[in-house]
């Protein structure tokens, strides 16, 4: 479940994005690496916009409460 400043973020960090759902931190950093997951580097971490996690998430079933919660 999101708290509130979680669901008015606009940008998430890879470490972030994988409390809130079910992917890994590898797995996210493959996806990112395959241009799967859009990211931007913001100093030595990567950001992802809101709209890409609720894009990528939205083809996971199991992501559904998260994405629900994001939008």
């Amino acid at each position: 479940m999101l708290n509130e400043s979680m669901h008015e973020k606009v940008t998430y960090s890879i470490e972030e994005l994988a409390e809130l759902s079910t992917l890994s931190v590898p797995k996210i950093r493959k996806d990112i690496r395959n241009g799967k997951l859009e990211s931007k580097k913001k100093g030595t971490g990567r950001n992802i916009l809101r709209d890409e996690v609720i894009r990528n998430l939205s083809t996971d079933d199991s992501a559904a409460p998260v994405v629900a919660a994001m939008s």
